[in-house]
């Protein structure tokens, strides 16, 4: 009697044990994971700082009496100009970019994604590198199993923790970032892998839906793509 009750509580005292292992391994996961996640949300915050864009922007130029020429009295000379160099970084290069391309969009809705794709070759080496990025993170966040034994948890728990941190990642991203987002994901570029993602986790719930190129777009993505807070 004395050993089956000391077995008893071996038992008991091994499952516990167990217990506790799961428990430090589901933490150290969990650590290890956000380790990586917050490492690639520094570099996402880098590779947007070292984004830059250079534009020439006519000025007249300033001259002096003694250079004028005979041929430059007359009148209907026009005003000489030169170029002013424009230098723009980080964010602004986005905004700058994606008004010219709604600019473009607006006047042929129907060929946003032949549109899209033009203004994104001429931009492909800073934003190609950005998307990449922003794919890996979320893509890293869906594919993460933080249990030691996920059988055990609602699949609604673990939505909430993945919808948790694609949350941290939607709050680091700008409303020109997000419109240039949105036609990266129905083109090519991300229509099979990125856009599915896009909309299970609600990433366009705060774009500027006014700002896009055509008010029918928003049709272009499930409605869950835009659901608030869940």
């Amino acid at each position: 009697l004395l050993q089956r009750k000391e077995l008893k509580l071996q038992r008991d005292e091994l499952k516990e044990t167990r217990e506790e292992f799961k428990i430090q391994n589901e933490t150290l996961k969990i650590q290890r994971f956000e380790n990586t996640f917050f490492n690639l949300l520094n570099q996402h915050h880098q590779i947007v700082n070292s984004i830059d864009f250079r534009y020439y922007k006519s000025k007249e130029k300033e001259m002096e009496i003694r250079f004028i020429s005979r041929s430059m009295l007359d009148k209907n000379q026009p005003p000489a100009e030169e170029k002013e160099v424009v230098i723009i970084n980080g964010r602004d290069v986005f905004r700058f970019r994606y008004n010219k391309m709604k600019n473009d969009i607006s006047k042929a809705p129907k060929d946003h994604v032949e549109i899209y794709l033009n203004h994104y070759m001429q931009a492909q080496t800073d934003f190609g590198h950005y998307f990449r990025n922003l794919y890996r993170m979320i893509k890293q966040v869906d594919q993460t199993d933080f249990f030691y034994d996920a059988t055990k948890v609602s699949s609604e728990q673990i939505f909430k923790i993945k919808y948790k941190y694609t949350s941290i990642i939607r709050a680091q991203i700008s409303d020109y970032e997000l419109l240039w987002l949105f036609y990266n994901c129905i083109s090519n570029n991300g229509i099979e892998k990125f856009k599915p993602y896009i909309e299970k986790y609600s990433f366009f719930k705060n774009i500027p839906k006014e700002h896009l190129a055509d008010p029918s777009h928003t049709n272009l993505y499930l409605e869950k793509a835009y659901l608030p807070e869940r």
